[in-house]
């Protein structure tokens, strides 16, 4: 992606003075940098990110050990969040913001499989493959790079998973009706899921993992894909920034080519029955039908 930009290499400096207090405390089996910053594309309101990743449970001690033997003040300690499979510190240092992702390594590990063995299309296990993979390794270099050779080939099951899950576009004539009615909120609604939906297809067919629940980065993204509707990068632009009587005939050409391509390198998907419902038409009314008229 690109040389590191200055904003990446003082983060990142700041990033390994921080560390070191996690790296000798008991339990601790890696300290990755991830997010914008590892990447080498941060820029003046990026934060900084770490994982840590545990033997067991980290205790709310030694989390608060790490910060103040790190710099860091103003911390807060947030607790276990189920659904992300984390505990998470936000600390300040040097007035810099560092958001501390904290996971046990027998979860990770039943997450990787998850996906590798059972190949689940879930987004934020992929995220955290992605991260993993991205990351910088400030410490415990082995089990990362065993984590980064178990993740070297995306499953071919879980591409199939990824692309029959995102196979979700409304026809070109639910837009056209939207559109015409001036609907704006749903009509924009749509468009964004149309974004999310190519983009999610598109990992899938390119056997690339999920980068960012945010979906950040989607330039860089678009424009690194092996396999992508010609222009994908403008054409997502325009689909997002343009007046909506431009937005909405881009977005069906989008959803189209998209189609086209799934059904041509993973035809099991699906994708040519989705391409005909694209394209149904269902009647509209200008005036009665002619049947009324007629006397009974």
């Amino acid at each position: 992606m690109g040389g590191t930009s200055e904003h990446s290499r003082w983060r990142r400096e700041l990033a390994e003075r921080y560390a070191t207090g996690y790296r000798k405390l008991p339990g601790v089996r890696a300290v990755l940098l991830s997010g914008s910053v590892a990447r080498g594309i941060a820029d003046r309101y990026s934060d900084i990110e770490l994982m840590v990743f545990w033997e067991g449970a980290p205790r709310i001690r030694s989390r608060r050990r790490a910060a103040e033997t790190g710099g860091g003040t103003g911390a807060t300690y947030h607790p276990y969040d189920r659904d992300n499979d984390e505990w998470a510190d936000d600390v300040l240092v040097c007035g810099v913001e560092i958001q501390v992702s904290h996971r046990t390594v027998s979860r990770t590990e039943r997450w990787l499989a998850d996906v590798l063995e059972g190949a689940a299309p879930d987004l934020v296990k992929q995220d955290l493959i992605a991260l993993i993979r991205a990351a910088v390794v400030l410490h415990g270099n082995d089990l990362v790079a065993g984590w980064r050779q178990r993740t070297d080939r995306y499953p071919e099951e879980l591409a199939l998973a990824m692309v029959r899950a995102h196979l979700d576009f409304r026809s070109a004539w639910q837009r056209r009706k939207l559109l015409d009615r001036g609907e704006l909120l749903p009509l924009y609604e749509d468009l964004t899921a149309t974004v999310r939906n190519v983009l999610l297809v598109l990992l899938g067919v390119n056997r690339i993992w999920f980068p960012h629940l945010g979906f950040k980065w989607t330039h860089r993204l678009a424009a690194e894909f092996p396999l992508a509707p010609a222009d994908l990068p403008a054409r997502l632009d325009a689909v997002l920034a343009t007046p909506a009587a431009t937005a909405v005939p881009v977005a069906d050409a989008l959803i189209g080519d998209t189609l086209t391509l799934v059904a041509e390198h993973l035809p099991e998907a699906g994708a040519a029955e989705e391409l005909a419902l694209l394209w149904q038409e269902r009647p509209i009314w200008d005036a009665a039908p002619a049947a009324l008229d007629r006397p009974t």
